[in-house]
């Protein structure tokens, strides 16, 4: 349960005609925040949380030098929910020692808003200003390059089908259920990735072996 919602239902415990305490109020649909009305007043609506991020994606460079992608799915069926990778432009503030990144928005806003109205399948909004490709719809997760997603993905690109200097990027799937409980995700840009040593992989949780990714992710679920 969001924090929100938890802390609106430990005002409303009372007790019964037997002295027992009770809780009133809706129980909400895991994984989604439901409206709760309090003094006639709503203090929670649909939009205020947002899906469980979890170790599900991970992403590491071949041999080739080639960026690969890996999902895990906690679904029964092996299933995942509109996939996409973003890349978001970064800006550079000057300061006393010269320049510095500074994300072009906060990891939420580049999650969820960007200040655009969009949304994709897994319940972000995506925004207008990313590069990369995105794929609606349900798929089975898979490993595959990180920019060519699996030719039987319907896939939007947009931009350089590369990593670019200068933007941060967001390989991402949602949970295939109607619950939008959780999200596989793993954050990255082409200087972080390309430090990534052999033989391991970029993980929402950080740089790991390929059996601890596989070992995270079963036990994420």
């Amino acid at each position: 349960m969001c924090e929100t919602a938890r802390r609106a239902q430990v005002g409303r415990h009372t007790r019964n005609e037997r002295g027992r305490r009770v809780v009133r109020g809706r129980r909400r649909t895991p994984g989604r925040c439901i409206g709760l009305t309090l003094s006639g007043a709503v203090v929670l609506t649909t939009t205020a949380c947002s899906p469980i991020e979890r170790p599900l994606a991970a992403v590491y460079v071949d041999g080739r030098g080639v960026p690969q992608a890996l999902l895990r799915s906690c679904d029964e069926d092996g299933r995942v929910r509109a996939p996409w990778l973003h890349g978001v432009a970064v800006r550079t503030t000057e300061t006393e020692d010269g320049t510095r990144p500074e994300a072009s928005g906060t990891e939420d806003d580049t999650r969820n808003d960007n200040g655009n109205d969009t949304e994709n399948d897994n319940g972000n909004d995506t925004g207008n200003d990313w590069i990369g490709w995105e794929s609606s719809g349900m798929h089975k997760a898979a490993d595959f390059p990180l920019f060519s997603p699996p030719a039987h993905w319907p896939a939007e690109t947009r931009g350089p089908q590369s990593l670019q200097p200068g933007y941060r990027y967001d390989l991402r799937f949602g949970d295939p259920d109607d619950s939008y409980e959780y999200a596989g995700t793993v954050w990255f840009d082409a200087d972080r990735l390309a430090r990534v040593p052999a033989g391991r992989v970029l993980t929402l949780g950080g740089v790991m072996t390929r059996e601890a990714f596989e070992e995270a992710a079963r036990k994420a679920c």
